[in-house]
């Protein structure tokens, strides 16, 4: 039975690979690149593309992103998304006076619609302020990396030679015995797994926003690990969190209004609560960091009291 479904598998991806190539070659006009040079990136990402095919991925996107020049691969990614857990953040910059000044301003600014959302959705306005300061400085940094790319990239993670790669990039600093080392190696292809499959996933997320039309993916930039906006929300955040916060029908978190509502509505969804057990659980499940939670709750502590 197992051998028979092997084969189907087999089957459907020479299939889809045999509808990629022909949409490349009747779709070339509609990019810069040339027929070999699509057909190339092809053949370099089979490993996503079999998973992303494995995920039901329609084979119109796949094309579209193989065909889009500044789409590509880079190993950088797939190292800080691999490794990036090993260096610890330091998150005293966020909560300095300079922080406390630039929120207060973003609060006086936007005081109409946090009121609305502590409202509606029962977040305090520090909170939701201080997220959106910690996550892209109210919108001054929102990062440069194609998020295509990001995800592309990541989902290459989890192949023999990456893997290999992160491993011998880890013992260049490396000062533990050999115990630990081989439980770092572990740890190291456990994570490229998760972090390859974690990569296909939003790759579909994306695919799904890209038929919603709310935005045009390709151009999509944002943080290294995939996030964006004003909110930095991974794209299957985008999907169950993010809403239209000034009801123009169109949900962008590049919008202030909207990346208000968003962070509210995600909170919330988390399970965000009077109870301090609840409130650090809900910031939490926005960023696996207890350093995160302690920022974010150190500077609303400070926008509270003034």
């Amino acid at each position: 039975m197992y051998r028979k479904v092997n084969i189907l598998r087999q089957i459907i991806f020479y299939c889809v690979m045999v509808t990629i190539t022909l949409l490349s070659t009747i779709n070339l006009s509609n990019s810069s690149l040339t027929q070999e040079e699509i057909q190339e990136k092809i053949n370099f990402f089979r490993p996503a593309i079999q998973k992303m095919i494995a995920n039901d991925i329609d084979s119109n996107f796949i094309y579209s992103i193989f065909s889009h020049p500044d789409i590509n691969f880079n190993e950088k990614y797939i190292k800080i998304n691999v490794t990036g857990y090993l260096k610890k953040t330091d998150y005293s910059d966020f909560y300095n006076e300079k922080s406390v000044r630039e929120s207060l301003e973003f609060m006086e600014d936007n005081a109409e619609k946090l009121a609305e959302c502590e409202q509606k959705y029962k977040i305090p306005k520090e909170v939701i302020t201080a997220i959106i300061w910690i996550e892209s400085k109210h919108g001054n940094y929102l990062g440069d990396n194609n998020i295509l790319s990001v995800y592309l990239s990541t989902a290459m993670a989890d192949l023999d030679e990456y893997i290999e790669l992160n491993k011998q990039l880890l013992r260049k600093d490396f000062q533990g015995n050999e115990q630990e080392l081989a439980e770092l190696d572990k740890k190291i292809e456990s994570r490229a797994v998760k972090k390859a499959k974690w990569a296909v996933n939003e790759l579909k997320c994306l695919s799904k926003i890209q038929n919603t039309g709310m935005m045009d993916i390709f151009k999509l930039s944002g943080s290294w690990a995939g996030a964006f906006g004003l909110t930095q929300f991974l794209p299957s955040s985008y999907l169950r969190c993010a809403v239209d916060g000034n009801n123009d029908n169109i949900i962008d978190l590049y919008n202030v209004d909207d990346a208000i509502c968003s962070v509210a509505n995600y909170l919330k969804m988390a399970g965000w609560s009077n109870s301090p057990e609840d409130k650090r659980k809900a910031i939490h499940s926005y960023n696996n960091s207890n350093d995160y939670v302690n920022a974010v709750l150190t500077l609303t502590d400070k926008l509270s009291t003034h």
